[in-house]
């Protein structure tokens, strides 16, 4: 009998851990991107490799915060990144140089942890695709 109700104190509780972790974002897919900076957006469609995508796409779903803060992101070194899976949008992000940002599913800011390098991978990326405009 102990057996029986145990089990399931065991299965909830490794549940509610599970579902505790809010410093990662909500997993995404693309087939492709569109960057801006600034005022500028360009179109990431068949200029931007498949590989290149699937980098930022892999960095997007590794974010982790270090906690919400109350800085303001910085605008005029913001990027902001739209990936697009099966022609809809499949999420936003923004981010500034300093590692503050906020995602499509987001209200609030939140810092970045260090260990990710969206920030510069996007910067590169939005280099490469203004040259081709």
């Amino acid at each position: 009998m102990r057996k029986l109700i145990f089990m399931p104190i065991v299965l909830i509780t490794i549940l509610i851990m599970g579902g505790c972790n809010q410093n990662s974002v909500k997993q995404i897919k693309a087939d492709y991107v569109d960057i801006g900076f600034g005022q500028s957006l360009y179109d990431g469609y068949n200029k931007v490799e498949n590989e290149t995508v699937q980098s930022l796409v892999k960095a997007y779903n590794q974010l982790e915060s270090v906690g919400q803060t109350n800085k303001e992101i910085n605008y005029e070194k913001a990027i902001t990144i739209i990936f697009v899976s099966n022609d809809q949008i499949s999420g936003t992000l923004v981010i500034d140089d300093k590692g503050v940002f906020h995602t499509s599913d987001e209200v609030e800011n939140y810092q970045i942890d260090s260990d990710n390098d969206i920030y510069e991978q996007a910067v590169e990326i939005y280099n490469d695709l203004k040259k081709q405009y």
